[in-house]
């Protein structure tokens, strides 16, 4: 459940069966993990960006179910996507960056 959702759904109940203290410790780290996904969200794009501007394969893409993308050109960095191609057949894929395990020779 999202930090905003669980703002919204605050109400008179909650506090009751949890108590004032409990249920700020849990907003607070529902709000802590939020931002700790953001934040690697937004590491990985970062770390993939010199790939995009100097147009270099990547080796490998690690995903985290298990497939690789070998031999990939990243074609586009969105938000939360980066949009790949091979660069033998021209298939894109696009990849959210929260699937990306790791990338490079390894």
């Amino acid at each position: 459940m999202e930090f905003d959702q669980l703002l919204n759904g605050w109400n008179e109940e909650l506090l009751e069966a949890e108590g004032v203290l409990e249920v700020i410790l849990i907003l607070l780290l529902l709000r802590l993990l939020e931002e700790s996904e953001e934040e690697s969200v937004s590491d990985i794009k970062e770390l993939l960006r010199p790939w995009f501007e100097l147009g270099i394969p990547v080796p490998r893409v690690h995903l985290v179910n298990g497939d690789v993308l070998q031999n990939v050109v990243v074609v586009q960095l969105f938000d939360s996507v980066a949009v790949f191609k091979n660069a033998t057949n021209q298939l894109r894929v696009n990849v959210p960056y929260v699937n990306i395990v790791s990338w490079g020779a390894f």
